[in-house]
């Protein structure tokens, strides 16, 4: 917070401000009306002994419905007998004084007042009649009243309004001055204030009509949706972060930006309903449509350690319904989730009826509070999809080239398929075996061709055994083919009946010939095969992974492809000894599925330095470097970007090099440190220059370097995966260094990395099986892999289409991971089973369930899918009783401040009766008659007499009705939290106005989320942004959960942790310092000032006349201009003195001053904008 002086300045806003006492509405009616006079006693009193709940009902008799109510006692009396109240029983108890009759009992916590006694007997004595709640019977569209004060009327609306003032003895007020009307429908419609070149123009015109035009603008600025669309954004309790534990950020602001353009469409409310609650299920849902589900999506997730899937899947499943029935009914189904509902018709059945719509959802209720968990869909911007539809273009057209015929290169690689076939001839020496055995009992022959075939028995399991002797040292690799013959079922080259084999081991032993016994095994780097069984299980690296299991090896797909198959072994290092060395091979054929061994097969070995693997050592860390946010870690160049020296200590001996042989390739691993940087270094011998692709990922930024050059930073904020980057490098011969920066901005610190190293005849190897087959006999894939092969070495013209292509595929990747995703929802194949569930245990099933619709509600269709269309569908069904009802009370509450049903999320029996119940039932026929139109429904309020009434409250009207609920006068109250900065960013002209993007971080107070935060979580730390993102509307404030920004919460704000659909308004000491102090206010009225001193004219006369028009609307007075006038001068005179003080609070926020102001001057002028945008009428819609 930041506390300036202001001499003088409560006497300022004293004399602006006025505060007007409040108190209960109290309307007389002469005639009882059951629903609001009669059923209110009933639900709040009665309905906790003679209620719908069941389980609580303490007698058979009961009073919610007209059943029981007017039925037949036990003992043969009537409780209810109509026109009669001293023949009935109902009456009788509550009037009796005798404590064994008495109802209520006297020790019941609640007792009827008189008059509530006094209402129920004239009810009687009128006949009794009985009503259901008026909110359960459709609304049928009532005959507009006629009213004596016509001139009030600018709409039906007004009629309805004016003919209850009339009831009461009261007048409409008179319409309100200009500048009040076009401050208040501004606000109102884009949450903005008008400019005083709007104000002005509405001022000079005089049509009969330019009110109307002023409306008609505002409904179709982008602000409008900006505006409204954050009220529906309350209710759908969307948020930034999961909202608990670590409540992590995650991906939902596509959603927010799809009710923002909803709303600035004018998207029909049925379709508006339909989309969100299943769009997904649509027939042939668009992306938009799809975006929309993310409604669904917004509660609250959790993925602490100890929690039970199951509970939270309820869990979320219960407030998807509590949500919906909030929103579109107005009800508390709430209260039904553990039993039947004590004061409305809705049973513990019907509540799981409408968990089943829910209880499908394909989502994984641990989800590791990730920022997509799924589902999830790509959210390309229009940009996006159209560059993506241009490089898809490029890449078929430069495909198309890479694939075609080049004439002269193609003539010229039969030549070198030729050359080649011999040199690779000539580097393999075959091996004629000296002894070979059968474990099994095979009978193992030699060919001429120095193969080895077997055959007599056929053991389910067998292991060769091979022993040859070799006078060459430096063997780098062995080379086993698996040949087909004639005598192997489908030709082989397995034994198994379909021509399979299931290599389970490969291992090899060496001892010198001058001391055979003396064996030691050869340890295996890598293995190759020119092909492998594509199921995942059977690839050749499993035959060297030193696992003996069954079902563990290298296969061929036999059965499918009765074909010659190499495979290649590398070992560590070369191996042999001068002098000879005997060389022992084992096949280990162990398969759990029998008869599958080798049938025929030739060994060869070579000494070809080419092909041995490069030598990878552990990775040593160094860290972690802590900074002051995760930036400044990333930009911080620590010692070890100088050179590594593994010896060496840091920060005073702090840190030092640390061996991680644990950090296996191919997992995330985690690191220590939050706001820091760690560094992972290590070395990679190569035998000869190799091409390396290294694959990394990181939480959150990463740097690494090669042998001393940077060939990677990004500065990102992400959650880990493998991945996330690669980077291509050519290693040197010898000794390789590999330094890795990874950078944590305050989350769980974690890195990723795997490598391919290629060795310089790597691909040879790889295309040697078909160099070796005639030219008829190979694949389209052989020929393809062979012929870009050829082309890339031997063909310029070709490499540079490749590279260009390469280019346009990498340009391709980087755009689709640069597509923002969003969260969604999707229903599971198979529906899963639904179950009333006792109590609301999720461990506790109870009566089987389908879904349904509660049965004091219209029916589905006869022939509705059981799925959230039809639900939707229903809801908005014309004959619906609740949705447009509760809709278009919740936008009369905006505009007014109190819905017609002051309740907005209860229009069952516990509920306040409305204060105008036609105008709410003409206004719901209305909207649906005319198609669910909402801006036509808002500027049918905002058009009306009653709304463009004056707010100045007359003592009569004061004393009647002091809370303005039969509107005889215009609405009139505080700003909300986000309108008031908003309010403060537009008269300080730093407002930036871009619709829609990320959530952005403006001023907090710093540690706001320390307190709340988890050591693992990626929002524990709040680090500020920059630049224009610190004055976006305050709809896009990025909004954790378990810590919303304070000075939202302050005003009034909702959490979003569950729906809220009726703010809360108060007012505190609090709030006077949150906009007298906090730094964006502070710096607001600083630039402010400067649109004072810069547009305002040259005197202080005209200045202060500029700011208070541009925050009021209005004039100042001669008294209030004279105020002003003076604390300019007392404070000009204070900062003429103080130059450090003027500089202390000119410093204030990071938009640049305009260094032409006087310091002393502008600094005056903050103080005086500061205190104008502290003004209650600043501060007040009215």
């Amino acid at each position: 917070m930041h506390t300036i002086p202001r001499p003088g300045i409560w006497f300022v806003l004293a004399a602006c401000t006025g505060l007007l006492a409040a108190t209960d509405l109290s309307a007389a009616e002469p005639e009882v009306d059951f629903n609001r006079d009669v059923r209110s006693v009933f639900s709040n009193i009665c309905f906790e002994c003679h209620g719908p709940d069941g389980n609580q009902r303490q007698t058979d008799w009961r009073l919610d419905t007209q059943e029981g109510a007017f039925g037949e006692l036990s003992d043969g009396e009537f409780a209810i007998v109509p026109g009669k109240s001293s023949e009935s029983q109902l009456f009788q108890r509550i009037s009796s004084k005798d404590p064994a009759l008495q109802m209520p009992p006297e020790d019941f916590a609640k007792q009827l007042k008189p008059e509530q006694i006094e209402s129920i007997k004239k009810w009687i004595d009128q006949g009794a009649e009985w009503r259901g709640h008026w909110s359960f019977d459709a609304p049928q569209q009532p005959a507009v009243p006629a009213v004596e004060h016509q001139a009030a009327v600018k709409n039906p609306i007004d009629n309805f309004v004016v003919a209850r003032l009339e009831t009461e003895g009261l007048t409409p007020a008179p319409e309100a001055a200009k500048e009040t009307l076009i401050r208040r429908v501004t606000f109102d419609l884009t949450g903005l204030p008008p400019t005083i070149a709007e104000l002005d123009a509405f001022l000079a015109d005089d049509s009969p009509n330019a009110y109307e035009k002023v409306v008609d603008r505002l409904l179709a600025s982008p602000r409008y949706g900006e505006h409204l669309g954050r009220f529906w954004l309350d209710a759908a309790r969307y948020g930034d972060t999961h909202g608990l534990h670590l409540d992590n950020e995650r991906s939902l602001w596509p959603y927010r930006d799809w009710v923002i353009n909803a709303f600035n469409d004018n998207m029909p409310f049925d379709q508006f309903t339909v989309e969100q609650l299943a769009g997904d299920l649509l027939p042939e849902a668009t992306m938009s449509q799809k975006i929309a589900t993310g409604f669904n999506r917004c509660n609250v997730t959790t993925s602490e350690g100890g929690s039970i899937a199951e509970e939270y899947r309820v869990r979320y499943a219960v407030d998807r319904v509590e949500t919906l029935s909030t929103v579109w009914m107005g009800m508390t189904l709430g209260c039904a989730v553990c039993h039947d509902h004590k004061f409305d018709p809705f049973t513990q059945k019907e509540f799981y009826q409408l968990f089943a719509y829910y209880n499908n959802i394909d989502e994984n209720p641990m989800d590791g509070n990730a920022l997509l968990p799924p589902p999830v869909m790509k959210v390309p911007t229009p940009d996006q999809m159209a560059r993506q539809t241009e490089l898809d273009a490029a890449i078929a057209e430069k495909k198309a080239l890479v694939d075609g015929p080049l004439p002269e290169v193609d003539s010229a690689q039969t030549v070198w398929e030729t050359e080649w076939s011999e040199q690779l001839r000539d580097r393999w020496q075959m091996l004629n075996p000296q002894q070979f055995t059968s474990s099994g009992g095979s009978t193992l022959s030699s060919l001429e061709d120095s193969s080895v075939l077997a055959s007599g028995e056929n053991p389910a399991k067998d292991d060769y055994e091979i022993i040859t002797q070799i006078e060459t040292p430096g063997i780098t690799a062995i080379r086993l083919e698996a040949l087909t013959h004639e005598s192997l079922a489908d030709n082989g080259p397995g034994r198994a009946g379909n021509g399979n084999f299931l290599l389970t081991e490969f291992e090899a032993e060496i001892a010198p010939v001058s001391d055979p016994e003396k064996f030691q095994p050869i340890k295996f780097a890598k293995a190759l095969a020119d092909f492998s069984q594509a199921d995942g299980k059977y690839f050749i690296a499993k035959a060297i992974d030193g696992d003996f299991g069954d079902d563990n090896g290298w296969a061929v797909d036999g059965g499918k492809r009765h074909e010659d198959r190499t495979a290649f072994f590398l070992p560590t290092e070369p191996f042999g000894f001068a002098g000879g060395t005997i060389l022992k091979i084992k096949l280990k054929q162990q398969s759990k599925w029998d008869n599958h061994a080798i049938g025929r097969f030739r060994l060869s070995i070579t000494d070809d330095g080419a092909v041995l693997p490069a030598k990878v050592e552990d990775w040593h860390l160094a860290g972690p470097f802590e900074a002051e946010s995760g930036k400044a870690a990333f930009e911080t160049a620590y010692p070890p970007e100088s050179a590594v020296d593994l010896t060496a200590k840091y920060n005073e001996d702090k840190i030092a090099w640390a061996s991680r042989p644990k950090f296996k390739d191919g997992k995330s691993h985690r690191l220590e440190g939050t706001n820091c940087a760690t560094y992972l270094y290590r070395t990679i011998d190569a035998p000869s220059p190799r091409r390396a692709t290294f694959r990394l990922g990181s939480d959150d930024g990463i740097k690494m370097w090669v042998n001393g050059q940077e060939v990677l930073a990004h500065d990102v904020q992400r959650t880990v995966a493998p991945d996330q980057e690669r980077v291509t490098v050519d290693l040197k011969q010898g000794k390789n260094e590999i330094l890795l920066k990874v950078v944590n901005y305050g989350s769980r610190h974690e890195f990723y990395f795997d490598k391919t190293i290629e060795n310089a005849n790597s691909e040879v190897l790889q295309i040697t099986p078909i160099l070796a087959k005639s030219a008829e006999s190979r694949s389209d894939d052989e020929k393809k892999q062979l012929r870009d092969y050829f082309r890339r070495n031997s063909s310029p013209e070709w490499q540079q289409l490749s590279d260009e292509l390469a280019k346009l595929n990498q340009e391709r990747k980087t755009l689709v991971d640069a597509i923002p995703a969003t969260m969604i929802m999707k229903d599971r194949d198979e529906p899963r089973d639904c179950f009333v569930l006792e109590r609301g245990e999720y461990t506790k099933p109870g009566e089987k369930v389908e879904m349904g619709v509660p049965a004091s509600m219209p029916p589905l269709p006869e022939n509705a899918p059981k799925n959230r269309l039809a639900l939707a569908q229903w809801l908005v069904a014309p004959e619906h009783p609740l949705t447009a009802r509760v809709t278009v009370n919740r936008y009369w509450q905006h505009f007014f401040g109190t819905g017609i049903v002051k309740t907005a999320e209860d229009f069952g029996s516990q509920g306040e009766w409305p204060s105008h119940p036609r105008l709410l039932d003409w206004l719901a026929t209305e909207f649906i008659g005319t198609g669910w139109d909402v801006k036509r429904m808002q500027k049918l309020i905002v058009m009306s007499g009653t709304y463009r009434q004056s707010s100045n409250i007359t003592p009569e009207s004061h004393a009647h009705d002091p809370q303005n609920r039969l509107l005889a006068r215009g609405p009139r109250f505080r700003l909300d939290a986000e309108m008031l900065r908003d309010n403060a960013l537009f008269l300080s002209g730093t407002i930036v106005e871009k619709v829609g993007g990320k959530s952005v971080r403006p001023y907090q107070p710093a540690g706001i989320w320390k307190a709340v935060g988890y050591s693992g979580s990626n929002t524990v730390n709040f680090v500020r942004d920059n630049g224009d993102k610190l004055y976006r509307r305050s709809l896009y404030i990025f909004w954790k959960r378990t810590a919303p920004p304070p000075s939202m919460i302050t005003f009034d704000a909702p959490s979003r942790e569950s729906c809220t659909v009726r703010r809360a308004r108060t007012n505190t000491p609090l709030q006077a310092l949150v906009l007298l102090n906090d730094e964006q206010y502070v710096e607001a009225a600083r630039k402010f000032a400067e649109r004072i001193m810069t547009e305002g004219g040259t005197d202080a006369k005209s200045r202060i006349e500029f700011a208070f028009r541009a925050a009021t609307a209005r004039h100042p007075n001669k008294d209030e201009a004279q105020l002003f006038l003076d604390l300019y001068n007392e404070q000009l005179a204070t900062y003429q003195q103080d130059s450090e003080a003027a500089e202390k609070l000119l410093s204030v926020g990071e938009a640049p001053r305009k260094p032409q102001l006087n310091p002393a001057q502008l600094a005056a002028w903050t103080i005086i904008a500061n205190t104008i945008l502290n003004l209650n009428e600043t501060l007040t819609k009215g």
